[in-house]
């Protein structure tokens, strides 16, 4: 009697469960990862703006009330709104906007940059707000929306 070498049946259904957790794990690792890409971008451009702040504020002696009067934020359109990523589908597309001014920026401001996201589990947003008698490394990012990748890192 011959044998022919091959696989069971059992054998073969392990090492597809076995490549069915694998995916899985991989699947949530990766997803991990891809959110937190789309986080770079508003934390890195809040923190810019917000050192746009205080050299407007060193030169003018208080707080710009429109993004477009700071330095690299002026795309020309009056909005106080700058986009970023305008290429890209709506889960990348960012804009940041000065969305508190008090006292006509005399005391302090708040930046706020958010996505245009339609899918409420991609709407990321954060927030900055400083005043003039804030000491140094008191005025750090806020997560308001989002997964919570950065949250404990500011």
């Amino acid at each position: 009697m011959c044998r022919r070498k091959a696989f069971s049946l059992v054998e073969l259904m392990i090492v597809i469960a076995l490549l069915a957790i694998l995916a899985a794990v991989s699947f949530g690792i990766y997803q991990h990862y891809f959110r937190s890409a789309f986080e770079v971008d508003p934390v890195s451009v809040l923190l810019a703006a917000k050192v746009a702040e205080e050299e407007y504020y060193a030169d003018h002696d208080r707080y710009a009330c429109k993004i477009e009067d700071l330095p690299g934020f002026n795309d020309d359109s009056a909005d106080n709104r700058y986009s970023l990523n305008s290429g890209k589908d709506n889960r990348r597309k960012f804009y940041i906007t000065v969305s508190q001014c008090p006292d006509n920026g005399t005391t302090g401001y708040t930046l706020k940059v958010k996505n245009e996201s339609d899918d409420p589990k991609w709407a990321i947003e954060w927030q900055l707000s400083c005043n003039a008698t804030a000491n140094v490394g008191e005025c750090k990012p806020v997560q308001v929306k989002g997964s919570s990748t950065f949250r404990h890192l500011f």
